[in-house]
């Protein structure tokens, strides 16, 4: 890995949730993983044992990851060893995300998310006749 040392003056992060990261310092292997079944239902019964990630195809998919097939040739040149950082400030990490402050060898990161949203249909309204008979 590179021999470099990052120096961070300050760091704020409100939310960092659904297996994300906030990593300061060097890491090998950073992997995370998150589902998410997001649903929006407008029903007087409604029972999460009904719900299952297994019922849904994009779950089932394996995780596709592109091969390189082609060569990569880098040099790299660290004249000054340091990485110097002023304030950083976060929103939110969320949903299988990662920030990080340091070197970091190799990321896999992993979010699959499914919307359902079940809301009744309105009622067709009746057209308004015209009351005036212009014949």
């Amino acid at each position: 890995m590179f021999s470099r040392i990052s120096k961070v003056k300050s760091i704020v992060s409100d939310t960092v949730s659904f297996s994300s990261a906030l990593q300061i310092g060097d890491t090998s292997y950073i992997d995370g993983s998150s589902l998410a079944l997001a649903i929006q239902k407008k029903s007087e019964t409604f029972h999460s044992a009904d719900i299952h990630f297994e019922d849904y195809d994009i779950f089932k998919k394996p995780l596709y990851i592109p091969r390189l097939n082609e060569p990569v040739l880098s040099s790299f040149s660290n004249p000054n060893p340091f990485i110097r950082v002023g304030n950083i400030n976060i929103i939110g990490i969320s949903s299988s995300s990662v920030v990080g402050m340091g070197n970091v060898g190799h990321a896999r990161m992993e979010s699959r998310v499914k919307h359902i949203r079940e809301v009744p249909k309105k009622p067709e309204e009746t057209p308004i006749e015209d009351s005036t008979n212009n014949t």
